[in-house]
């Protein structure tokens, strides 16, 4: 009886890598349709998404696709550099394997099969592979294009409407590349979307409907024989010997071909928690992060598909019509070479010739919303934030370096009265940030002049704060300003505001209060910026002064007098 021979991984035209089951498996099964939501560490961008367009670079050399985001901000901050952080991990490099924002090689341009007039919004391989990067909010990048394939990344975010606009651009170039399961295919990652936060979108859920479970089956048995005779190909290249290695490679394409012809038949939507990676992860990682209970988690590590809820939201006044998408000027943000911050010239809506208001809450990190009031419209423009060790001279770096353009070197600091006297840092919080600002790290002026607005304010309690809350978001108090949220530069807060509930505190004269559940402030630090409530306090600073307080009590004491005359 003939044993199969075992592959020798120590040999040096073999690499190995590690991965988690799932990884594993979609490698094996490659099919035309993924549509994938997993858990918050699966992997999926840097293992998952990127072992899919490493295949299709390869099995497609020449064709164009799309990579698509929500926004042009998200796209650059954080979708990119996971990708080139997962082909990092995967041995491919700039300049060798792909370039990016920029004109590739000749060789590399002479095996494309699409013409590309400008370099800016693409990437490209060195097999003549290449991704048109488009966002939701800039569309016109992808215009008039067609594409072989397309990719997505945080697809929670996308618009269905949006969405399927540009999956209609997914139809070119079949002659050349119809044979190919690749031909027309859809990969789409994302972790478990909640239609409760606004903005977010289960469209994506529809795709289970496409599973066909015969197909799966044979899909996922036919892609380990292939595997299989992959290795004994392999196997056989070790022997030198001419008539094993043409059989093994016979063999190998035989399956090859049955393995395509399966991915092009199949469909696969899959939901996955984060214990699929619970090997990496390690236990200690799901303790940090079970560590304040469930109600944060269901969605994100569990993916449990979230129902409708009946749980008052705090900012329960909070709409979409509250955010807006066209804040960045694009116009700017296309001289910048890939990779460089940007500053303060990417929002469209700044007048650097006005001051800035800037909300800050204070604890042992720092939470920072910077706006501007005009035409009796708040715009909230940009938020700041940091994480243990970094403190004052960060936030103040950062506000220096983001605003270095703005004409009007004016500041309003609102902040809690707590700033003033903050005793667990042992010093007064509000006149180190506005020193930091006025006066940067090497003893220099800046030319900024801080104005510090909450100096004997009285507390603003948090029943208080919802009750004007609503009145402002309700939109009716015309002695309120317009609330807008740019969407694409305040991600955080937009996260916090929709995620802060309610709960209701006993009164000692009786009846209840409703009051903000801060349980949230108590995560691990790299989720506090989404989830916790900090940035929501400081929208409370910015918003709840003097003069906007006093539209809302005069309202109140006028309804209230009306109402005993009659």
């Amino acid at each position: 009886m003939s044993r199969k021979r075992k592959l020798d991984t120590k040999r040096e035209d073999v690499e190995v890598r590690f991965s988690n089951w799932l990884s594993q498996l979609l490698a094996i099964m490659m099919p035309r349709v993924l549509a994938l939501i997993a858990g918050r560490g699966t992997s999926k961008t840097v293992d998952i998404l990127v072992e899919r367009i490493q295949e299709a670079a390869f099995e497609c050399a020449g064709a164009p696709f799309a990579f698509v985001s929500d926004t042009y901000t998200n796209l650059h901050k954080n979708v990119i550099p996971s990708l080139l952080e997962g082909f990092r991990i995967k041995g491919w490099e700039e300049g060798i394997h792909y370039v990016i924002n920029k004109e590739p090689p000749k060789e590399w341009k002479n095996k494309m099969y699409n013409k590309v007039s400008s370099w800016k919004h693409t990437m490209i391989f060195f097999t003549g592979f290449n991704f048109t990067f488009i966002s939701l909010d800039r569309p016109a990048i992808g215009a008039g294009n067609s594409y072989v394939g397309i990719f997505g990344d945080e697809v929670k975010y996308f618009p269905q409407q949006r969405i399927s606009n540009i999956l209609k651009a997914v139809r070119g170039y079949k002659v050349r590349f119809g044979d190919s399961a690749f031909y027309r295919s859809i990969t789409f990652t994302t972790d478990m979307p909640d239609p409760n936060n606004i903005g977010e979108h289960d469209w994506l859920l529809n795709y289970a409907e496409l599973n066909d479970k015969e197909k799966i089956l044979n899909l996922i048995q036919t892609g380990f024989v292939h595997n299989e005779t992959k290795k004994e190909y392999a196997n056989a290249l070790a022997t030198n010997n001419k008539r094993e290695i043409m059989l093994a490679e016979r063999n190998m394409k035989r399956w090859e071909s049955r393995w395509i012809k399966c991915r092009k038949q199949t469909s696969f939507f899959w939901i996955a928690s984060s214990f699929v990676n619970a090997d990496i992860l390690s236990l200690g990682w799901f303790d940090d992060e079970f560590g304040v209970g469930l109600e944060g988690v269901s969605s994100s590590i569990l993916s449990i598909i979230p129902k409708l809820s009946s749980v008052s939201m705090f900012y329960a006044g909070l709409q979409e019509r509250h955010f807006y998408n066209d804040g960045i000027n694009y116009n700017y943000i296309d001289t910048l070479a890939f990779g460089e911050e940007p500053d303060c010239r990417e929002l469209k809506y700044l007048d650097t010739r006005m001051a800035l208001e800037g909300g800050l809450d204070v604890g042992n990190t720092l939470w920072f919303l910077v706006s501007q009031v005009k035409f009796n419209k708040l715009r909230v423009l940009k938020e700041m934030y940091t994480l243990p060790p970094n403190y004052i001279r960060e936030l103040a770096d950062e506000f220096i370096r983001y605003f270095k353009p703005h004409q009007r070197k004016r500041l309003k600091l609102y902040y809690d009265r707590a700033a003033n006297s903050y005793k667990k840092i042992g010093q007064d919080v509000a006149s180190q940030i506005k020193r930091a600002i006025e006066v940067d790290g090497f003893g220099k002026r800046t030319g900024w002049t801080v104005q510090l607005m909450s100096i004997g304010q009285a507390n603003i309690g948090s029943n208080a704060e919802y009750n004007f809350m609503m009145e402002l978001m309700s939109g009716k108090n015309k002695m309120l300003p317009q609330l807008l949220i740019d969407r694409s530069t305040c991600p955080n807060l937009k996260s916090q505001l929709e995620k802060t509930k309610t709960k209701t505190r006993n009164m000692r004269s009786g009846g209840n209060m409703i009051v903000k559940d801060k349980k949230t402030d108590g995560l691990p630090a790299h989720r506090l910026p989404k989830e916790s409530t900090n940035f929501t306090d400081a929208f409370k600073y910015l918003l709840c002064r003097k003069t906007y307080l006093a539209a809302v009590n005069n309202k109140r004491i006028g309804a209230s007098t009306s109402i005993n005359i009659g």
